[in-house]
């Protein structure tokens, strides 16, 4: 019985191997499907976790649309903040005064080379509004909270988190959508390339597979060989694709990290998952490829396809 497997599973890989160009072809295909759908999914997981993040955050930006720092202030900075600390809710020990100075050395030092030209301009004092960082005490009553900062006449507006949260939603769908399209288009033709690729090896193989029928070997034992070749080009699809979505992943982590300070999630959190679901994905199309074109070709060759 031993004997018997490895001599299925050898002559499945010298399948692969004698068909190469077109082994290499759905290799190749399957690789195009496998990176999409892993993009895809890492896109999704990081939004989802840049929206949770976002929505369990109690803290806005205050933006005021009058002067409370510098030589032409309108009022003072005390003065602003008790306005602020009349909002019922807003937590008096967390509220934190930023001048248009030091927001715009902020936001310089996080794009650094990116903002350079503006830098160049001259006198930058004005970009920004002065603002507060405000935290609330009690997270349920966050959309009032709010909207009463919002109604304040020193306030000329506030950042939301929650507002990038419901965009992030709707840009999470989309590449849901466009995501799951692409990769069933790119799945249909990975398993099309690879039917055919078994279908070439069957064809050339024809007079050995009728003698092994006349012989008495059973269906089962007839596609084993094209069973392992799906199976391994599935395998190395899911190898191949993993390691180029783990390298994009990687490369793209720090500049999301540099925009947004939530980051983006570790690859190390999600690799086994990752590396599995790249596998199982590989594997399972090629199965399902030589399944289809051998229990076909079976079928049409008179085979007894549940033996």
């Amino acid at each position: 019985m031993f004997n018997n497997f490895k001599y299925l599973v050898r002559e499945g890989l010298r399948n692969t191997w004698v068909n190469r160009l077109m082994s290499l072809a759905s290799v190749g295909v399957l690789v195009c499907c496998l990176v999409l759908m892993g993009t895809a999914a890492l896109v999704s997981v990081n939004l989802s976790h840049i929206m949770t993040w976002l929505e369990e955050q109690n803290v806005v930006m205050v933006y005021l649309n009058t002067t409370v720092s510098g030589s032409n202030a309108k009022i003072t900075e005390e003065q602003a903040r008790q306005k602020i600390l009349s909002v019922e809710n807003v937590d008096k020990n967390n509220i934190e005064f930023i001048s248009k100075e030091e927001g715009f050395d902020s936001l310089m030092s996080r794009f650094d080379e990116k903002l350079k030209i503006i830098d160049s301009l001259g006198d930058t004092s004005d970009i920004l509004p002065d603002a507060f960082r405000v935290s609330f005490e009690d997270p349920t009553r966050y959309e009032t909270t709010v909207q009463q900062l919002k109604n304040l006449d020193i306030v000329y507006t506030v950042r939301d988190n929650r507002e990038y949260a419901k965009k992030l939603m709707g840009i999470k769908n989309a590449v849901t959508v466009i995501g799951v399209g692409i990769v069933g288009l790119m799945l249909v033709i990975s398993l099309f390339i690879i039917t055919n690729t078994i279908k070439l090896t069957m064809y050339v193989r024809k007079l050995e597979i009728s003698i092994m029928k006349s012989v008495g070997a059973t269906d089962w034992f007839i596609r084993m060989p094209f069973l392992v070749e799906g199976i391994t080009i599935g395998l190395v699809s899911g190898i191949i694709a993993f390691i180029l979505v783990a390298y994009i992943y990687s490369a793209a982590t720090s500049a999301i990290s540099s925009v947004l300070s939530s980051g983006a999630l570790p690859l190390m959190s999600m690799v086994g998952w990752l590396l599995l679901a790249f596998l199982g994905s590989g594997i399972l199309s090629g199965a399902i490829g030589s399944l289809v074109s051998i229990r076909k070709y079976l079928k049409d060759d008179g085979g007894v396809s549940g033996d």
